[in-house]
C-alpha cells in the first residue's frame, strides 16, 4: 500500500512538473529594467537603451512603427544607498516635432479628445508630447502591461498618421 501511494505521488509530480514550469510569471509590482526590456523586445522594439533620468531608471527605444519612445520609472521611493529606487509606476512618452505646424497650439486639445489614452502637451521647444501613466500598485500581469504599452504605441502611430497623413512627411 505504501509503495502504491508513493508510486501515485511520483506520477502526480511528474504530471504536475511541466504545468508548474509553464505557469505564468507573477504580477509586475514595481519597475524592473529587465522586465521592461523583455516587454519591449516582445513588442518588436529595437535600439533599446537602459538609461536614467533625474536619478530614476529609464529606457529609450524605437517601436516597430519607427516611433522614438521613452519609458520612465515614476512614483519612486527614496533610494537606499546605491540601490536602484523602488518605483511603483511607469510613464510612457512619445514626442513629435510639430514646431513647423501653424496649428500646433490647438493640437493638444484636439488629440486629447481624439485619443483619450493619456495626455498630449505642447512643450516649450515646440514638440508635442504624448504620455501615458501606468500604475503598478497591487501588481499587474505582464500580459496586461504588454497590452497597455502596445496600445499606447499604436495610439502614437495613429497620432503620427493624424499629424502627417501623407507618407514620407512624418516626423517623430
Amino acid at each position: 500500500m505504501v509503495k502504491c501511494a508513493l508510486f501515485t505521488l511520483v506520477l502526480g509530480l511528474i504530471a504536475v512538473g511541466p504545468a508548474l514550469a509553464q505557469s505564468p510569471p507573477g504580477p509586475v509590482q514595481r519597475w524592473d529594467s529587465g522586465q521592461m526590456v523583455d516587454l519591449l523586445n516582445g513588442l518588436g522594439a529595437k535600439d533599446i537603451h537602459v538609461t536614467g533620468a533625474q536619478g530614476k531608471p529609464a529606457i529609450t527605444a524605437v517601436t516597430r512603427d519607427g516611433l522614438n519612445v521613452g519609458l520612465y520609472a515614476k512614483g519612486c521611493d527614496a533610494p537606499v544607498g546605491a540601490a536602484e529606487p523602488v518605483c511603483h509606476a511607469i510613464e510612457g512618452v512619445v514626442t513629435f516635432d510639430v514646431s513647423q505646424r501653424p496649428d500646433k497650439a490647438d493640437l493638444p486639445g484636439r488629440l486629447d479628445h481624439a485619443y483619450a489614452m493619456g495626455k498630449f502637451t505642447l512643450e516649450a521647444d515646440g514638440s508635442l508630447r504624448a504620455s501615458r501613466y501606468i500604475l503598478l500598485d497591487g501588481g499587474v500581469t505582464q500580459e496586461n502591461l504588454r497590452t497597455e504599452l502596445n496600445d499606447f504605441f499604436a495610439v502614437g502611430a495613429l497620432t503620427r498618421q493624424n499629424l502627417w497623413p501623407q507618407a514620407g512627411t512624418a516626423s517623430n
